[in-house]
Protein backbone atom coordinates (compact mmCIF):
# COMPACT_ATOMS: atom_id res chain seq x y z
CA UNK A 1 0.00 0.00 0.00
CA UNK A 2 1.53 3.45 -0.93
CA UNK A 3 2.25 6.13 1.63
CA UNK A 4 0.36 8.53 2.55
CA UNK A 5 1.32 11.54 2.02
CA UNK A 6 1.56 13.74 5.42
CA UNK A 7 -0.55 16.46 4.81
CA UNK A 8 -3.36 13.30 4.34
CA UNK A 9 -2.08 11.55 7.07
CA UNK A 10 -2.17 14.56 9.41
CA UNK A 11 -5.51 16.01 8.37
CA UNK A 12 -7.50 17.44 11.04
CA UNK A 13 -10.18 14.86 12.38
CA UNK A 14 -11.41 17.38 14.87
CA UNK A 15 -12.10 20.47 15.23
CA UNK A 16 -9.95 21.08 18.23
CA UNK A 17 -6.71 20.10 15.86
CA UNK A 18 -7.46 23.04 13.05
CA UNK A 19 -4.76 25.64 13.81
CA UNK A 20 -4.83 29.39 13.12
CA UNK A 21 -8.54 29.69 12.23
CA UNK A 22 -10.25 30.05 15.84
CA UNK A 23 -12.15 33.11 14.68
CA UNK A 24 -13.76 30.53 12.53
CA UNK A 25 -13.56 26.85 14.15
CA UNK A 26 -15.73 29.01 17.64
CA UNK A 27 -18.41 30.62 15.47
CA UNK A 28 -19.06 27.22 13.74
CA UNK A 29 -19.46 25.29 17.27
CA UNK A 30 -21.70 28.39 18.19
CA UNK A 31 -24.17 27.88 15.37
CA UNK A 32 -23.94 23.81 16.04
CA UNK A 33 -25.27 24.14 19.61
CA UNK A 34 -27.96 26.63 19.23
CA UNK A 35 -29.13 24.69 16.08
CA UNK A 36 -28.03 27.73 13.98
CA UNK A 37 -27.14 25.79 10.92
CA UNK A 38 -27.57 27.62 7.92
CA UNK A 39 -27.98 26.05 4.31
CA UNK A 40 -24.90 27.81 2.45
CA UNK A 41 -21.43 28.76 4.00
CA UNK A 42 -18.66 30.56 1.77
CA UNK A 43 -14.82 29.61 3.22
CA UNK A 44 -12.28 32.01 1.37
CA UNK A 45 -8.55 32.48 1.92
CA UNK A 46 -5.24 31.62 1.17
CA UNK A 47 -4.61 27.86 -0.45
CA UNK A 48 -4.15 25.50 2.58
CA UNK A 49 -5.34 27.18 5.46
CA UNK A 50 -7.89 24.88 5.84
CA UNK A 51 -10.80 25.82 3.74
CA UNK A 52 -11.40 21.49 2.26
CA UNK A 53 -10.99 20.13 6.04
CA UNK A 54 -13.25 22.43 7.91
CA UNK A 55 -15.76 21.55 5.18
CA UNK A 56 -15.41 18.01 5.83
CA UNK A 57 -15.74 18.63 9.83
CA UNK A 58 -18.72 20.56 9.64
CA UNK A 59 -20.19 17.60 7.72
CA UNK A 60 -18.74 15.49 10.07
CA UNK A 61 -20.46 17.40 13.08
CA UNK A 62 -23.86 17.38 11.12
CA UNK A 63 -23.99 13.90 10.05
CA UNK A 64 -22.17 11.79 13.36
CA UNK A 65 -25.16 9.84 14.74
CA UNK A 66 -24.36 11.72 17.84
CA UNK A 67 -25.13 15.02 16.23
CA UNK A 68 -25.45 17.44 15.21
CA UNK A 69 -22.29 17.90 17.66
CA UNK A 70 -19.04 20.17 18.14
CA UNK A 71 -17.31 16.77 18.60
CA UNK A 72 -17.73 14.21 16.49
CA UNK A 73 -16.83 10.86 17.83
CA UNK A 74 -14.65 9.88 14.71
CA UNK A 75 -15.89 5.88 14.95
CA UNK A 76 -19.76 5.83 14.05
CA UNK A 77 -20.36 4.36 10.21
CA UNK A 78 -20.62 8.07 8.82
CA UNK A 79 -17.79 9.62 10.51
CA UNK A 80 -15.48 6.86 9.07
CA UNK A 81 -17.43 6.80 5.57
CA UNK A 82 -16.61 10.65 5.62
CA UNK A 83 -12.82 10.46 6.68
CA UNK A 84 -12.01 7.91 4.00
CA UNK A 85 -14.14 9.80 1.67
CA UNK A 86 -16.40 7.86 0.81
CA UNK A 87 -19.93 8.58 2.52
CA UNK A 88 -23.09 8.86 0.34
CA UNK A 89 -23.98 11.77 1.65
CA UNK A 90 -21.01 14.57 1.55
CA UNK A 91 -20.48 15.21 -2.29
CA UNK A 92 -17.24 16.75 -3.23
CA UNK A 93 -16.82 18.66 -6.44
CA UNK A 94 -14.00 20.78 -7.90
CA UNK A 95 -15.03 23.37 -9.22
CA UNK A 96 -12.54 23.79 -11.91
CA UNK A 97 -13.03 20.47 -13.34
CA UNK A 98 -16.60 20.62 -13.09
CA UNK A 99 -17.45 24.17 -14.11
CA UNK A 100 -20.15 24.07 -16.60
CA UNK A 101 -23.97 24.01 -16.32
CA UNK A 102 -24.08 20.78 -17.12
CA UNK A 103 -22.52 19.71 -13.97
CA UNK A 104 -24.65 21.78 -11.95
CA UNK A 105 -27.78 20.78 -13.46
CA UNK A 106 -26.79 17.20 -12.21
CA UNK A 107 -26.24 18.45 -8.66
CA UNK A 108 -29.34 20.05 -8.55
CA UNK A 109 -31.38 16.54 -9.70
CA UNK A 110 -29.18 15.15 -6.84
CA UNK A 111 -30.17 17.45 -4.01
CA UNK A 112 -33.68 17.14 -4.20
CA UNK A 113 -33.07 13.04 -2.72
CA UNK A 114 -32.93 12.55 1.41
CA UNK A 115 -29.91 11.56 2.64
CA UNK A 116 -28.87 8.20 2.90
CA UNK A 117 -27.05 7.56 6.42
CA UNK A 118 -26.85 11.04 8.08
CA UNK A 119 -29.03 14.01 8.83
CA UNK A 120 -27.65 16.12 6.43
CA UNK A 121 -26.43 16.02 2.41
CA UNK A 122 -23.60 18.21 1.91
CA UNK A 123 -22.35 19.27 -1.02
CA UNK A 124 -18.53 20.80 -0.76
CA UNK A 125 -18.03 23.08 -4.43
CA UNK A 126 -13.70 23.64 -4.38
CA UNK A 127 -12.39 26.63 -5.82
CA UNK A 128 -16.12 27.75 -6.49
CA UNK A 129 -15.13 30.88 -8.42
CA UNK A 130 -14.17 28.79 -12.05
CA UNK A 131 -17.87 28.36 -12.43
CA UNK A 132 -19.20 29.71 -15.48
CA UNK A 133 -21.87 32.49 -15.44
CA UNK A 134 -24.23 29.60 -16.66
CA UNK A 135 -23.61 27.35 -13.87
CA UNK A 136 -23.99 30.28 -11.56
CA UNK A 137 -27.25 31.26 -12.38
CA UNK A 138 -28.09 27.85 -12.58
CA UNK A 139 -26.78 27.04 -8.69
CA UNK A 140 -28.47 30.35 -7.68
CA UNK A 141 -32.04 28.61 -8.07
CA UNK A 142 -31.13 25.95 -5.64
CA UNK A 143 -29.75 28.21 -3.26
CA UNK A 144 -32.73 30.59 -3.83
CA UNK A 145 -35.33 27.74 -2.76
CA UNK A 146 -33.16 24.93 -0.72
CA UNK A 147 -33.90 21.48 -0.16
CA UNK A 148 -34.45 20.95 3.75
CA UNK A 149 -31.51 19.40 5.59
CA UNK A 150 -29.21 20.16 2.22
CA UNK A 151 -25.62 22.50 3.35
CA UNK A 152 -24.02 23.81 0.60
CA UNK A 153 -20.09 24.90 1.35
CA UNK A 154 -18.48 26.81 -0.94
CA UNK A 155 -14.23 27.24 -0.90
CA UNK A 156 -12.21 29.44 -2.92
CA UNK A 157 -9.03 31.40 -3.15
CA UNK A 158 -10.79 34.53 -4.77
CA UNK A 159 -13.70 35.24 -3.32
CA UNK A 160 -13.86 38.56 -5.65
CA UNK A 161 -14.77 36.27 -8.71
CA UNK A 162 -17.95 34.86 -7.06
CA UNK A 163 -21.14 36.67 -8.08
CA UNK A 164 -22.83 38.68 -5.56
CA UNK A 165 -26.05 36.94 -5.79
CA UNK A 166 -24.26 34.02 -4.92
CA UNK A 167 -21.93 35.89 -1.94
CA UNK A 168 -25.19 37.14 -0.76
CA UNK A 169 -26.92 33.80 0.05
CA UNK A 170 -23.99 32.67 1.95
CA UNK A 171 -22.56 33.03 5.33
CA UNK A 172 -19.04 34.18 4.82
CA UNK A 173 -15.98 32.90 6.58
CA UNK A 174 -12.38 34.51 6.15
CA UNK A 175 -9.49 32.04 6.79
CA UNK A 176 -6.15 33.99 7.46
CA UNK A 177 -2.57 32.84 6.65
CA UNK A 178 -1.30 30.88 9.94
CA UNK A 179 1.19 32.49 11.89
CA UNK A 180 4.82 31.27 11.24
CA UNK A 181 4.84 30.00 14.67
CA UNK A 182 1.65 28.31 14.76
CA UNK A 183 3.13 26.34 11.94
CA UNK A 184 6.37 25.44 13.48
CA UNK A 185 5.04 24.26 16.55
CA UNK A 186 3.11 22.13 14.09
CA UNK A 187 5.77 20.41 12.73
CA UNK A 188 7.74 19.81 15.71
CA UNK A 189 4.30 17.62 16.86
CA UNK A 190 4.13 15.88 13.70
CA UNK A 191 7.90 15.44 13.16
CA UNK A 192 8.05 14.04 16.95
CA UNK A 193 5.25 11.47 16.17
CA UNK A 194 6.95 10.41 12.98
CA UNK A 195 10.05 9.96 14.49
CA UNK A 196 12.06 12.14 12.84
CA UNK A 197 15.04 15.27 14.03
CA UNK A 198 14.42 18.34 12.47
CA UNK A 199 16.59 21.54 13.21
CA UNK A 200 14.09 24.10 14.70
CA UNK A 201 16.04 26.56 12.00
CA UNK A 202 14.65 23.76 9.48
CA UNK A 203 11.37 24.07 10.67
CA UNK A 204 11.41 28.33 10.37
CA UNK A 205 12.37 27.86 7.06
CA UNK A 206 9.65 25.68 5.76
CA UNK A 207 7.17 27.58 7.90
CA UNK A 208 8.24 30.99 6.20
CA UNK A 209 8.59 29.33 2.61
CA UNK A 210 5.17 27.92 2.96
CA UNK A 211 3.70 31.38 3.41
CA UNK A 212 1.17 30.67 6.08
CA UNK A 213 0.05 27.12 4.25
CA UNK A 214 -0.29 24.38 6.69
CA UNK A 215 -0.67 21.89 3.92
CA UNK A 216 2.17 23.28 2.25
CA UNK A 217 4.69 23.34 5.04
CA UNK A 218 3.59 19.52 5.61
CA UNK A 219 4.06 18.89 1.99
CA UNK A 220 7.50 20.77 2.55
CA UNK A 221 8.04 18.55 5.43
CA UNK A 222 7.25 15.33 3.91
CA UNK A 223 9.96 16.62 0.82
CA UNK A 224 12.58 17.07 3.65
CA UNK A 225 12.31 13.99 5.22
CA UNK A 226 12.67 11.81 2.25
CA UNK A 227 15.57 14.08 1.07
CA UNK A 228 17.75 13.57 4.70
CA UNK A 229 19.29 10.56 5.72
CA UNK A 230 19.32 10.99 9.40
CA UNK A 231 18.55 14.61 10.60
CA UNK A 232 16.27 17.54 8.70
CA UNK A 233 18.86 20.35 9.05
CA UNK A 234 18.53 23.69 7.58
CA UNK A 235 21.43 22.82 5.22
CA UNK A 236 19.41 20.16 3.72
CA UNK A 237 15.91 22.00 3.60
CA UNK A 238 17.94 24.98 1.84
CA UNK A 239 19.57 22.72 -1.07
CA UNK A 240 16.26 21.40 -1.89
CA UNK A 241 14.09 24.32 -1.80
CA UNK A 242 16.98 25.98 -4.00
CA UNK A 243 17.23 28.83 -1.04
CA UNK A 244 19.58 31.27 0.01
CA UNK A 245 22.28 30.06 2.70
CA UNK A 246 23.42 31.55 5.67
CA UNK A 247 26.72 32.46 3.89
CA UNK A 248 25.33 34.22 0.66
CA UNK A 249 23.43 36.43 3.21
CA UNK A 250 26.11 37.88 5.48
CA UNK A 251 28.01 38.23 2.10
CA UNK A 252 25.39 40.08 1.11
CA UNK A 253 24.61 42.45 4.30
CA UNK A 254 28.96 42.51 3.90
CA UNK A 255 28.76 43.82 0.63
CA UNK A 256 26.42 46.53 1.81
CA UNK A 257 28.48 47.71 4.32
CA UNK A 258 32.09 47.83 2.57
CA UNK A 259 29.89 49.57 -0.97
CA UNK A 260 31.19 46.61 -2.70
CA UNK A 261 28.72 46.83 -6.40
CA UNK A 262 30.99 44.72 -7.89
CA UNK A 263 30.96 42.20 -5.35
CA UNK A 264 27.46 42.07 -4.75
CA UNK A 265 26.62 41.67 -8.46
CA UNK A 266 28.99 38.89 -9.04
CA UNK A 267 27.38 37.54 -5.05
CA UNK A 268 24.27 37.86 -7.18
CA UNK A 269 25.33 35.73 -10.63
CA UNK A 270 27.19 33.39 -8.18
CA UNK A 271 23.39 32.42 -6.86
CA UNK A 272 21.54 32.55 -9.90
CA UNK A 273 24.02 29.72 -11.59
CA UNK A 274 23.36 28.11 -8.45
CA UNK A 275 20.18 27.27 -8.95
CA UNK A 276 18.80 29.84 -5.82
CA UNK A 277 15.89 31.43 -6.24
CA UNK A 278 16.47 35.34 -6.10
CA UNK A 279 12.97 35.84 -5.04
CA UNK A 280 13.91 34.33 -1.75
CA UNK A 281 16.81 35.65 -1.75
CA UNK A 282 15.58 39.05 -1.03
CA UNK A 283 12.48 37.97 0.83
CA UNK A 284 15.50 36.78 3.11
CA UNK A 285 17.43 39.57 3.20
CA UNK A 286 14.65 41.88 3.98
CA UNK A 287 13.92 39.01 7.18
CA UNK A 288 17.25 39.67 8.34
CA UNK A 289 17.18 43.14 7.81
CA UNK A 290 14.10 43.29 10.07
CA UNK A 291 15.29 41.04 12.76
CA UNK A 292 18.53 43.39 12.52
CA UNK A 293 16.26 46.58 13.61
CA UNK A 294 14.44 44.21 16.17
CA UNK A 295 17.70 42.95 18.00
CA UNK A 296 19.43 46.43 17.72
CA UNK A 297 16.04 48.28 19.61
CA UNK A 298 16.02 45.41 22.16
CA UNK A 299 19.39 43.22 22.67
CA UNK A 300 16.83 40.88 24.82
CA UNK A 301 14.23 40.36 22.72
CA UNK A 302 13.50 37.08 21.49
CA UNK A 303 15.12 34.60 18.48
CA UNK A 304 14.22 36.62 15.30
CA UNK A 305 13.50 34.88 11.81
CA UNK A 306 16.49 36.90 10.64
CA UNK A 307 18.75 35.22 13.38
CA UNK A 308 17.85 31.86 12.23
CA UNK A 309 18.40 32.33 8.74
CA UNK A 310 21.79 33.34 9.31
CA UNK A 311 22.30 30.76 12.41
CA UNK A 312 24.05 33.29 14.47
CA UNK A 313 24.16 33.53 18.11
CA UNK A 314 23.04 37.18 19.73
CA UNK A 315 26.56 38.30 19.91
CA UNK A 316 27.73 37.84 16.66
CA UNK A 317 24.27 38.98 15.23
CA UNK A 318 24.89 41.98 16.78
CA UNK A 319 28.23 43.27 15.23
CA UNK A 320 26.55 43.49 11.66
CA UNK A 321 24.20 46.05 13.45
CA UNK A 322 27.20 48.30 13.86
CA UNK A 323 27.77 48.82 9.89
CA UNK A 324 24.25 49.46 9.67
CA UNK A 325 22.13 51.91 11.22
CA UNK A 326 18.53 51.88 11.29
CA UNK A 327 17.35 54.40 8.83
CA UNK A 328 20.00 52.14 6.72
CA UNK A 329 18.16 49.36 7.76
CA UNK A 330 14.90 50.49 6.65
CA UNK A 331 16.15 51.33 3.55
CA UNK A 332 17.33 47.72 2.47
CA UNK A 333 13.44 46.51 3.74
CA UNK A 334 11.58 49.02 1.80
CA UNK A 335 14.14 48.82 -1.61
CA UNK A 336 14.09 44.87 -1.86
CA UNK A 337 10.14 45.04 -1.39
CA UNK A 338 9.99 46.77 -4.36
CA UNK A 339 12.01 44.43 -6.08
CA UNK A 340 10.15 41.70 -5.19
CA UNK A 341 6.83 42.77 -6.25
CA UNK A 342 8.61 43.77 -9.11
CA UNK A 343 10.29 40.86 -9.53
CA UNK A 344 7.43 38.55 -9.17
CA UNK A 345 5.82 39.63 -11.90
CA UNK A 346 8.42 39.29 -14.82
CA UNK A 347 10.44 36.17 -15.99
CA UNK A 348 13.93 38.17 -14.98
CA UNK A 349 14.06 38.83 -11.08
CA UNK A 350 17.50 39.30 -11.93
CA UNK A 351 17.05 42.92 -13.61
CA UNK A 352 15.45 44.13 -10.04
CA UNK A 353 17.77 42.89 -7.85
CA UNK A 354 20.72 44.27 -9.30
CA UNK A 355 18.89 47.92 -9.64
CA UNK A 356 18.15 47.15 -6.13
CA UNK A 357 21.39 46.55 -4.72
CA UNK A 358 22.96 50.01 -7.18
CA UNK A 359 20.12 51.87 -5.31
CA UNK A 360 21.26 50.31 -1.71
CA UNK A 361 25.27 51.20 -2.25
CA UNK A 362 24.70 54.54 -3.74
CA UNK A 363 22.24 55.55 -0.86
CA UNK A 364 25.32 53.75 1.77
CA UNK A 365 27.79 56.44 0.24
CA UNK A 366 24.91 59.48 0.18
CA UNK A 367 24.77 58.62 4.12
CA UNK A 368 28.33 58.29 4.48
CA UNK A 369 29.25 61.44 3.15
CA UNK A 370 26.28 62.81 5.69
CA UNK A 371 28.09 61.26 8.26
CA UNK A 372 31.47 62.17 7.17
CA UNK A 373 29.92 66.30 6.94
CA UNK A 374 28.29 65.81 10.17
CA UNK A 375 31.26 64.72 12.01
CA UNK A 376 33.22 68.17 9.74
CA UNK A 377 30.35 70.35 11.68
CA UNK A 378 30.75 68.72 15.23
CA UNK A 379 34.34 69.20 14.73
CA UNK A 380 34.63 73.01 13.50
CA UNK A 381 31.76 73.41 16.44
CA UNK A 382 34.00 72.23 19.35
CA UNK A 383 36.79 74.13 17.49
CA UNK A 384 34.88 77.57 17.83
CA UNK A 385 33.92 76.55 21.23
CA UNK A 386 37.16 76.30 22.24
CA UNK A 387 37.89 79.83 20.62
CA UNK A 388 35.42 81.32 22.82
CA UNK A 389 36.35 79.90 26.11
CA UNK A 390 40.02 81.56 25.09
CA UNK A 391 38.69 84.67 23.90
CA UNK A 392 36.40 85.16 27.19
CA UNK A 393 35.22 88.73 27.69
CA UNK A 394 36.01 89.92 24.21
CA UNK A 395 33.40 87.35 23.26
CA UNK A 396 30.40 89.54 23.57
CA UNK A 397 32.27 92.42 21.87
CA UNK A 398 33.27 90.19 18.79
CA UNK A 399 30.01 89.04 18.11
CA UNK A 400 29.00 93.16 18.24
CA UNK A 401 32.07 93.65 15.67
CA UNK A 402 30.15 91.26 13.25
CA UNK A 403 26.70 92.71 14.05
CA UNK A 404 27.60 96.45 13.54
CA UNK A 405 28.32 96.02 9.69
CA UNK A 406 24.58 95.40 8.79
CA UNK A 407 23.74 97.73 11.24
CA UNK A 408 25.71 100.86 10.08
CA UNK A 409 24.86 100.16 6.48
CA UNK A 410 21.04 99.76 7.49
CA UNK A 411 21.73 103.31 9.39
CA UNK A 412 23.37 104.54 6.49
CA UNK A 413 20.06 104.10 4.17
CA UNK A 414 17.63 105.57 6.55
CA UNK A 415 19.68 108.46 6.81
CA UNK A 416 20.41 108.56 2.96
CA UNK A 417 16.31 108.50 2.60
CA UNK A 418 15.40 111.78 4.14
CA UNK A 419 16.36 115.32 3.39
CA UNK A 420 17.28 116.43 7.14
CA UNK A 421 19.45 113.84 7.73
CA UNK A 422 21.13 114.13 4.10
CA UNK A 423 24.29 116.14 5.01
CA UNK A 424 24.51 113.75 8.13
CA UNK A 425 24.63 110.28 5.37
CA UNK A 426 27.14 112.78 3.36
CA UNK A 427 29.73 112.89 6.33
CA UNK A 428 29.47 109.10 7.64
CA UNK A 429 29.18 107.44 4.63
CA UNK A 430 33.24 107.50 4.76
CA UNK A 431 33.24 106.34 8.19
CA UNK A 432 33.95 103.15 9.35
CA UNK A 433 31.90 100.75 11.73
CA UNK A 434 33.26 99.29 14.85
CA UNK A 435 30.61 98.01 17.40
CA UNK A 436 26.93 98.31 18.50
CA UNK A 437 26.14 97.51 22.19
CA UNK A 438 22.13 98.48 21.21
CA UNK A 439 23.04 102.23 22.67
CA UNK A 440 26.89 103.07 22.08
CA UNK A 441 27.54 103.47 18.50
CA UNK A 442 31.82 103.12 17.58
CA UNK A 443 33.04 104.45 14.60
CA UNK A 444 36.27 105.20 13.04
CA UNK A 445 37.54 107.83 9.96
CA UNK A 446 40.39 107.06 7.74
CA UNK A 447 43.57 109.51 7.95
CA UNK A 448 42.50 111.05 4.77
CA UNK A 449 38.81 112.08 5.59
CA UNK A 450 39.36 114.52 8.48
CA UNK A 451 37.22 117.12 7.29
CA UNK A 452 34.29 114.46 7.74
CA UNK A 453 35.44 113.71 10.68
CA UNK A 454 35.76 117.15 11.94
CA UNK A 455 31.95 117.60 11.10
CA UNK A 456 30.74 114.87 12.76
CA UNK A 457 32.70 115.37 16.12
CA UNK A 458 31.77 119.02 16.42
CA UNK A 459 29.21 118.79 19.67
CA UNK A 460 26.37 120.55 17.68
CA UNK A 461 26.35 118.45 14.64
CA UNK A 462 26.85 114.96 17.03
CA UNK A 463 24.54 115.42 19.40
CA UNK A 464 21.66 116.24 16.27
CA UNK A 465 23.29 113.40 14.73
CA UNK A 466 22.57 111.27 17.93
CA UNK A 467 18.89 112.56 18.25
CA UNK A 468 18.57 111.44 14.45
CA UNK A 469 19.98 108.05 14.95
CA UNK A 470 17.48 107.77 17.72
CA UNK A 471 14.42 108.68 16.13
CA UNK A 472 15.26 106.03 13.67
CA UNK A 473 15.94 103.67 15.98
CA UNK A 474 13.52 104.30 18.89
CA UNK A 475 16.25 103.81 20.88
CA UNK A 476 19.21 106.25 22.62
CA UNK A 477 22.14 106.08 21.19
CA UNK A 478 25.71 107.34 21.94
CA UNK A 479 27.77 107.95 19.29
CA UNK A 480 31.68 107.39 20.06
CA UNK A 481 34.22 108.88 17.11
CA UNK A 482 38.26 107.08 17.00
CA UNK A 483 37.20 104.69 20.57
CA UNK A 484 37.33 101.34 20.93
CA UNK A 485 34.87 99.59 22.92
CA UNK A 486 35.84 98.35 26.21
CA UNK A 487 39.69 99.35 25.68
CA UNK A 488 40.72 99.78 29.19
CA UNK A 489 39.38 96.30 30.09
CA UNK A 490 41.08 94.65 27.19
CA UNK A 491 43.42 96.31 25.15
CA UNK A 492 43.71 93.34 23.15
CA UNK A 493 41.00 93.55 21.72
CA UNK A 494 41.43 94.80 18.58
CA UNK A 495 43.92 91.75 17.96
CA UNK A 496 42.11 89.15 19.43
CA UNK A 497 39.24 90.53 16.32
CA UNK A 498 42.15 90.16 13.88
CA UNK A 499 42.74 86.23 14.98
CA UNK A 500 38.87 85.49 14.55
CA UNK A 501 38.22 87.45 11.81
CA UNK A 502 41.31 87.76 10.07
CA UNK A 503 41.73 91.51 7.64
CA UNK A 504 44.09 94.55 8.54
CA UNK A 505 43.68 96.95 11.25
CA UNK A 506 43.28 100.15 9.87
CA UNK A 507 43.59 102.57 13.17
CA UNK A 508 45.57 100.75 15.62
CA UNK A 509 45.56 101.42 19.34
Amino acid sequence: MARLSLYRKWRPQGFESVVGQDHVIKTLQNAIETSRIVHAYLFAGPRGTGKTSTARLLAKALNCEKGPTTQPCDECESCVAIREGRSLDVFEIDGASNRGIDEIRQLRETVRFKATQGKYKIYIIDEIHMLTIEAFNALLKTLEEPPENVVFVFATTEPQKVPATILSRCQRFTFRRIPTEVIVDRLVEISEKEGVKVEEGALHIIAETSQGGMRDALSLLDQAMAFSKDVVTSKIVQEMLGLTDAEALTSFFTILANQDLKGGLELIRSALFGGKDLIYFMESAMQVARSLLVVNADKTAPLQPGEILLSRDRKDFLQIVKTLDSVYLVKIIETLAEAVQKGKQTADPELFFDLALVTLIEDKEKSNEIESLRSLVEDQNKKLTELEKKIGEGKSQVKQKYDVVTYWKEMLEKLKSKKDTLEFYAFLVVAQPVAFDGHNLYINFPETYEFHRANVVNPKNKSLIEAKLGELTGSTIKLHVDKTPGAKKDPDFLAKTQDVFGGTILKPE
